[in-house]
């Protein structure tokens, strides 16, 4: 640990500041020295975190080293850039990017007092790959050491040693020569060879052959024989009762001194490529369906809001209702409802009977232009930390997982959004044509930039499927506006979908048989008019809508007359209006307000003094409670709104009236809540101040840690002396995260240390002891003086201090 801590000073503060950039964890919270941050670094927790973001070449990269320098035979335990490139199988200047990257990120770090190109692992690195790095088993140091003395003979009078008490690393050394490793091969019984191939390549662990069986030809089978050969020469060692582990020097010579196969380069092939016109097309078309839907889905619930379950979150009835009305499938009705949501669009109104309702943010996304629209869906969908493509899917417990769920939360899923959007923007190629790779491609080339945290495919796919949803793609590959999200660069992505929607449509051809298309995208106001006189048949390149009784009537309520209706009609209608829908608004009109509702609990007037002795005596209507009061009068124990419906549903046209007789005008009543107020996203121009001020504050930090751990004066010319009282202790520490790379440390150069461990009755014990291995929140070491192993639990030690 002393010298990865001399490796950060030497980097100087330009380097330290980078290295906190590229690992935040180190700077939270500030570490009070740099040996306090080159213990937090070499922790399981952020060694996970460095690597679980490198590509797979510096992966391999970093396995190299860190199997190299554990070898035996070695006169040093640094490793060379050459040897890396040739272990891994790359040409010298390709070995140079992956371990320039690894040692930016203090996975490797080099000693100034021995080469500039002598690389050696980070402390505690060996935890964080596991115990079979690059599918290499233990060195042959750690196998050798576990054999007994006369075993150990064998194998040093069988590589050319003295059987005089051989040295367990002379004997490792003399084993762990290319050409020894050969030669016993070669002297190996049949079948020895077929083990070794087996276990060359990893994983290093195989199962023994079963010793004792009934038959005793079983138990003398060349597959037996062959392993206790391989055992007693060394090429194999014991892991357990069950199994054998081939040592890391037996297997680099078996390999030729390769670590991997292969070097893990970056996926390539042919993939799919699409006109960047045809990408925008598609995208922008999906664009101006999934603004529309939300819009639809925010005034269906700003009339019926739609209930909370009891756990929080839209039920699978509710979700189902919502498909319907907007006509899509169930995966696109969660899409939208959790886009929604993630706009803040629509949220838990907090009622007694709680339930989904448009926010005021909501009301006024619905009067904005359409690329400011889809905008703030986009970036609500891109930042969403919820998965609405395991909506309906069950969870630990069996319950099918509604949308909307305030528990469902995943961190990760801003990030793949983003890696994946990333892989298709930078597989492009030129600006008139762009790629259109599949799931299983981009999933390859995610897998290589970081292997160990490659998301599985069906995310991919389903991300993919979220994007062409939405417009970010189009035709498979990314639209303009999609890029534009993504650089969050000016111009902004309403700006570019702005100039990529098609002119708008003022005019719609209207046809004799109740029909009429608008060839393109309607007019605000054209698209207002339809909305309400109409009902949409089709959506695509073209608009095709159809007029009803139901859907006139729906314009003459909102306050419209036949008159106006049929003049706004004329003034988009390229040949006028068809005289069989003039026919239409003119007899739904002259039937429309006939019959008149207001307040009694509800009552009925009419100047047809027939028709309403005929209502009063329809026994279909009993249930409404209908009294007649006078000829032209008629009362009733329903709602206005109830008697209404039921009338319309009948076949007559009522309309409602005020207490002075004048009809009503009564869209529907939005439901509305005050959303929670959710942080503006950040504009791109306020970016480099944020920037700066992160920099300064890591080089602010950067600066105090190399002033607090430069040498004094006094520490350069103090005199060699006998130690002061108490001065091994002054070396050790309390903190668990330095104590802990102090026991690594330790294990790792066979050094012995002072343990003091809290005893059973609230005292402490100081033993000195040697680390033998630190794992799972346990030490095990040997206490030199009791000639005893010993394990002890981290939290029990209550300082570490070396001897």
């Amino acid at each position: 640990m002393a010298g990865y801590t001399q490796a950060l000073r030497a980097r100087g503060e330009d380097a330290l500041v980078a290295l906190l950039r590229l690992r935040p964890d180190l700077a939270v919270p500030p570490p009070a020295t740099l040996r306090s941050m080159a213990a937090r670094a070499t922790t399981r927790v952020s060694l996970d975190r460095a690597l679980a973001g490198v590509d797979a070449l510096v992966l391999q990269s970093v396995e190299a080293v860190l199997t190299l320098s554990g070898t035996a035979g070695r006169e040093r335990p640094h490793v060379t850039a050459g040897e890396v490139a040739h272990t891994v199988g790359l040409a010298p200047e390709d070995a140079s990017r992956p371990l320039r990257d690894a040692c930016d990120l203090g996975l490797l770090w080099t000693d100034p007092d021995v080469d500039d190109d002598a690389l050696l692992p980070a402390p505690g690195l060996d935890e964080a790959l596991g115990p079979y790095a690059a599918g290499l088993g233990p060195s042959l140091r750690a196998t050798l050491a576990r054999r007994s003395t006369q075993g150990l003979a064998r194998i040093a009078v069988a590589v050319g040693l003295p059987d005089d008490e051989p040295a367990p690393e002379d004997v490792a050394a003399a084993l762990a020569r290319p050409e020894q490793v050969h030669a016993l091969v070669e002297q190996a019984p049949p079948g020895a060879r077929q083990v070794l191939d087996a276990l060359t390549w990893g994983p290093p662990v195989g199962r023994s052959p079963e010793s004792r069986t009934a038959d005793p030809a079983a138990s003398s089978s060349p597959a037996r024989t062959a392993v206790e050969w391989l055992l007693r020469a060394g090429l194999l060692a014991v892991q357990d009762s069950q199994h054998v582990v081939l040592p890391r020097e037996v297997a680099l010579a078996l390999r030729d001194g390769r670590t991997h196969r292969a070097p893990a380069l970056a996926p390539a092939g042919a993939t799919p490529s699409t006109p960047q016109a045809t990408a925008d097309a598609d995208a922008t078309q999906h664009a101006q369906e999934v603004v529309r839907l939300v819009g639809t889905l925010v005034t269906a619930w700003g009339t019926e809001p739609a209930p909370v379950l009891r756990a929080g979150g839209l039920g699978t009835r509710e979700l189902r209702r919502v498909a319907q009305r907007l006509e899509v499938p169930d995966d696109v009705a969660a899409l939208v409802v959790e886009v929604a949501g993630a706009a803040g669009l629509v949220a838990d109104d907090g009622e007694e009977q709680p339930a989904f309702a448009p926010t005021l943010e909501g009301e006024d996304w619905l009067t904005r232009e359409l690329g400011d629209r889809w905008e703030t869906l986009a970036r609500a969908w891109l930042g969403a930390e919820r998965a609405a493509w395991l909506v309906g899917s069950r969870d630990d417990r069996g319950s099918p997982r509604p949308a909307l769920d305030p528990e469902a939360r995943r961190p990760w899923a801003p990030r793949l959004r983003r890696s994946v959007l990333e892989v298709l923007a930078g597989t492009d190629a030129t600006l008139a044509e762009v790629t259109a790779p599949p799931a299983s491609h981009v999933r390859a080339v995610l897998a290589w930039r970081a292997p160990r945290s490659a998301p599985p495919e069906h995310a991919v796919e389903a991300v993919l499927a979220e994007a062409a949803t939405l417009g970010v793609t189009g035709a498979g590959a990314l639209g303009s506006a999609g890029r534009a999200l993504l650089a969050d660069a000016a111009p902004g992505p309403s700006a570019v979908l702005t100039g990529l929607l098609p002119a708008p449509v003022d005019d719609v051809l209207l046809q004799g048989d109740l029909t009429g298309i608008v060839p393109g995208r309607p007019s605000t106001a054209l698209a207002s008019l339809l909305e309400e006189a109409c009902d949409v048949e089709s959506r695509g390149a073209a608009l095709t809508v159809r007029f009803t009784p139901s859907s006139v009537r729906r314009a003459l309520d909102a306050g419209r007359t036949a008159e106006e209706l049929l003049a706004e009609l004329s003034r988009h209608a390229r040949g006028g209006v068809p005289q069989p829908l003039e026919y239409l608004v003119l007899d739904v009109a002259r039937r429309h307000g006939r019959l008149r509702a207001g307040m009694a609990s509800a009552y009925l007037r009419s100047d047809d003094p027939a028709l309403l002795a005929g209502l009063a005596e329809d026994p279909a209507l009993r249930h409404l409670g209908l009294l007649l009061l006078a000829p032209t009068v008629l009362v009733a124990q329903a709602t206005p709104a109830a008697l209404v419906a039921v009338l319309r549903d009948r076949g007559h046209a009522p309309v409602t009236e005020d207490p002075s007789g004048r009809v009503v005008v009564a869209g529907p009543t939005r439901h509305v809540v005050r959303g929670t107020r959710r942080r503006a996203t950040q504009a791109p121009e306020d970016l480099p101040p944020a920037a700066e001020a992160r920099d300064r504050r890591l080089r602010r930090l950067a600066g105090d840690l190399l002033a607090a751990s430069a040498p004094t004066p006094s520490d350069e010319v103090a005199p060699p002396g006998p130690a002061a009282p108490g001065a091994a202790d002054a070396a050790g520490t309390a903190d668990p995260v330095l104590a802990l790379a102090i026991l690594r440390e330790a294990a790792a150069e066979g050094q012995e240390v002072w343990l003091e461990i809290a005893d059973p009755r609230g005292g402490t014990v100081r033993r000195r002891v040697r680390p033998l291995r630190v794992d799972a929140g346990r030490v095990r070491a040997v206490d030199a003086e009791r000639e005893a192993e010993l394990t002890v639990a981290v939290h029990r030690i209550t300082s570490v201090s070396p001897t």
